[in-house]
């Protein structure tokens, strides 16, 4: 009986080493082969094509977003120095026979301190303005943007003046070095202040 179980045993043994490869060698080499058909060349260009694509459109957007906000900048830097400009060309403007609509003028191109103050002066500015029989023209030599934040920049303006008398005598052109603070009030920059400077 001892002799049958043992063969019986042997046999069974022999039995269960026949479900896999017996060489670890030739197992390794079946999980590769496994392996190189779950990632085959057929599957993986596409998935690198994918990433690429992915890529290039992540850097397109970013692209995009940069050139607007850029665009966005110019266009904001490029207002608020045409907005010192022209209230300072109105601010050196002004003409005895429409000396009310020049002053109204600057009023209409200011805000905050700058225009009450002068809103409180107006009458003034129109009396000397009459009594002088005086026109003055202002004209801007150059304008460049010093520094801008948020809905506040600041603006140096090279300007001068000519004045024309009631004899037609003129007087020699006055240059004129203003810092001009320009503020933002919904889609338009304003004058805020002015300050003369050597």
């Amino acid at each position: 009986m001892r002799g049958a179980g043992g063969a019986l045993a042997v046999t069974a043994r022999d039995d269960d080493s026949g479900d896999g490869p017996a060489d670890p060698a030739e197992a390794q080499e079946s999980a590769a082969g496994r392996f190189r058909r779950r990632w085959s060349p057929r599957f993986a260009v596409p998935a690198v094509g994918a990433l690429l694509t992915g890529a290039a459109l992540s850097v397109t957007a970013l692209m995009i977003v940069e050139h607007t906000g850029a665009a966005a900048r110019r266009a904001q830097d490029s207002a608020s120095v045409e907005a010192a400009r022209n209230g300072v060309i109105a601010l050196l403007s002004i003409d005895h026979s429409r000396a009310r609509e020049d002053v109204q003028r600057v009023l209409d191109l200011s805000t905050g301190s700058f225009h009450d103050d002068f809103a409180r002066d107006a009458e003034d500015f129109v009396r000397t303005a009459v009594d002088a029989q005086a026109v003055t023209q202002g004209s801007v030599a150059a304008a460049a943007l010093e520094s801008i934040r948020d809905d506040e920049g600041v603006v140096l303006v090279a300007a001068s003046s000519k004045v024309t008398n009631a004899g037609g005598a003129r007087a020699d052109p006055r240059p004129w070095r203003m810092s001009v603070t320009v503020t933002r009030e919904g889609d338009t920059w304003k004058m805020s202040d002015v300050e003369f400077v050597p």
